[in-house]
């Protein structure tokens, strides 16, 4: 017996062996059909405010799928399903009808805690879960053009999830083992188990509190002016750090996947419009500081409000300005006086004026999908280029473009990169990048200009009785696909700052296809949401109100008329 049982274990330690080491290729098959691999994910980063709000977070999620080679009777299945689980029996008969060959049909991909709880109690063969690492968005619509969304792989597609996928996104890990014939794992071998890494969370400049304000203020606006859609920019001048970006309409990024394209887009930095008369404090203050017009200086502006120019070409303002001095034409917002002084500058210094305020070029916020609007080179202008660009017109701006441009008056001068991530100060590397533009004379004295455009101009609806605000309005014709523009279509814009001595914010509000009949100046439709806009965000920000004046004119004062541009 013994001998007998020596032999039995020594031909089969010897049939082991020659299994190990020279197997079939049928054996060899076989046991190479045995070794399975699981990856798992690494848990994305967060998406958080400037003070630490979540604005995207991971979490286990749960979610249902069919084995249709496990369904015992799938002329009921679908029945049992949609009644335990309240599903649809329609969808279910067709998700397992068309993909029957397979083994893994999903049905939901996230459970809610009803079904979740039921699940546990239901015995249905063909019906199983797993569980899957879900991406929330726990603010839903706001700010949703900003966070973009990551797709159901994990990756990042749009917004700042795109921006920072590299950063944001964990490193996957594996397991390699060995299985039955029943898929049950076996062992695991040494060196086949490497873990997932989480992603690093990500911080950005945005503060959902202003955020907020300026959504409300957008949709406000928008809806009571029946526009198409519309956008608003709040930076702070002195860092270049984004406050907020509000678009309408909105959109929720935990439906971003049902969302329509033209709907999810960032238009601040993706649609570009022609910024009227809100582009003239740009060329106004290269001007005065290249002395091709001074302050105190007569333009004679006409008193029939038409005039000629050297080209032939007639032009017209609003409301005839007759002689003024070079600070009025833009209190006034004259076309006749930015001409006259355009013609002066010619089409050299005109075209290195725009691009000095970066128009015609990406801010460089790190968003995707920024454009660099429309500044055509000088050699490329016509006759009529170096009148009609002083008034905003020939060019091609985004929101974000005018809001950064205009934190030069705010900031002493200094054109400023806008970063929509939150600046670590203590790192000499993260420091706001600057470049000078104007002397601090010229942005200071254009701050009083535009601040007199608020109280004795076309911006009077923004007039604050709390801080002092200064900006400009811009009520811009809509170019046609052909060239031309668009009868009774318009942009209503405007752009301002506050306070008026130690500026903290910059705003830009845009505003596309108003109901004409409704009101479609850049005054009357976009300056006083911006002005609510500012009043809040400084009151949330503790920068004190000025005491109330015992004087009329004020914000609550405005008169209904001469409002426009």
């Amino acid at each position: 017996m013994i001998t007998l049982v020596t032999l039995g274990f020594l031909g089969l330690f010897g049939r082991v062996y020659q299994l190990q080491t020279n197997a079939p290729p049928r054996i060899k098959a076989l046991v190479g059909s045995q070794k399975s691999q699981v990856k798992f994910l690494g848990r994305p980063g967060n998406l958080e405010d400037r003070k630490g709000r979540l604005l995207a977070t991971s979490r286990a999620a749960i979610q249902l799928y069919v084995d249709p080679g496990l369904i015992e009777d799938p002329s009921t299945f679908a029945e049992h399903v949609a009644s335990d689980l309240g599903y649809d029996s329609a969808f279910i008969d067709q998700r397992v009808g068309a993909n029957s060959e397979r083994r893994y049909v999903l049905l939901d991909r996230r459970l809610d805690d009803t079904r979740a709880a039921k699940i546990s109690q239901i015995s249905l063969k063909g019906l199983g879960t797993d569980a899957h690492l879900a991406r929330d968005y726990p603010q839903g619509a706001l700010g949703g053009q900003i966070v973009g969304f990551r797709n159901i792989d994990g990756h990042g597609i749009e917004g700042v999830e795109k921006a920072f996928d590299s950063e944001l996104a964990g490193k996957a890990g594996s397991m390699t083992f060995f299985r039955d014939a029943r898929h049950h794992a076996l062992w695991i071998e040494n060196g086949q188990y490497t873990p997932p890494t989480d992603g690093k969370s990500v911080r950005l400049s945005i503060d959902l509190t202003i955020q907020a304000f300026a959504e409300n203020e957008l949709i406000q606006a928008c809806k009571q002016y029946e526009a198409q859609s519309g956008e608003m920019v709040a930076m702070d001048p002195a860092t270049g750090e984004i406050l907020a970006i509000a678009n309408y309409p909105q959109v929720d990024p935990n439906d971003f996947g049902i969302t329509k394209p033209e709907k999810r887009r960032n238009r601040a930095i993706t649609d570009t419009y022609e910024p009227g008369s809100t582009f003239k404090p740009f060329i106004w203050s290269m001007a005065t500081q290249g002395r091709f017009a001074s302050p105190g200086e007569y333009l004679n502006c006409t008193s029939s409000g038409v005039y000629v120019t050297s080209a032939g070409r007639r032009l017209h303002d609003a409301h005839p300005a007759g002689t003024v001095t070079w600070d009025e034409v833009l209190v006034k917002s004259s076309n006749i006086g930015m001409a006259i002084v355009g013609q002066r500058m010619g089409a050299d210094k005109l075209y290195d004026a725009v691009r000095a305020f970066g128009f015609g070029t990406p801010t460089g916020t790190g968003l995707p999908g920024e454009i660099t609007g429309k500044v055509r080179p000088s050699k490329y202008w016509t006759s009529y280029s170096i009148t009609s660009v002083p008034m905003g017109q020939e060019v091609s701006v985004t929101a974000m473009q005018i809001c950064r441009g205009f934190a030069a008056f705010a900031n002493g001068g200094y054109l400023v990169s806008p970063t929509i991530r939150l600046r670590d100060l203590s790192n000499p590397d993260d420091l706001p990048k600057f470049r000078r533009l104007l002397n601090p004379q010229i942005a200071a004295h254009t701050r009083e200009v535009l601040r007199r455009v608020v109280t004795e101009g076309t911006g009077r609806k923004a007039d604050s009785p709390m801080y002092d605000i200064f900006g400009k309005t811009g009520t811009a014709q809509i170019a046609g696909p052909h060239g031309g523009y668009i009868t009774n279509a318009f942009v209503a814009s405007f752009i301002c700052g506050a306070p008026l001595d130690d500026p903290r914010i910059v705003v830009a509000c845009v505003i596309h296809h108003p109901n004409r009949e409704k009101g479609h100046f850049g005054g009357t439709v976009a300056a006083p949401a911006a002005r609510r806009l500012i009043e809040q965000s400084l009151v949330y920000m503790g920068i004190p109100p000025h005491p109330p004046e015992d004087s009329e004119g004020t914000g609550q004062m405005v008169s209904e008329t001469s409002t426009h541009d």
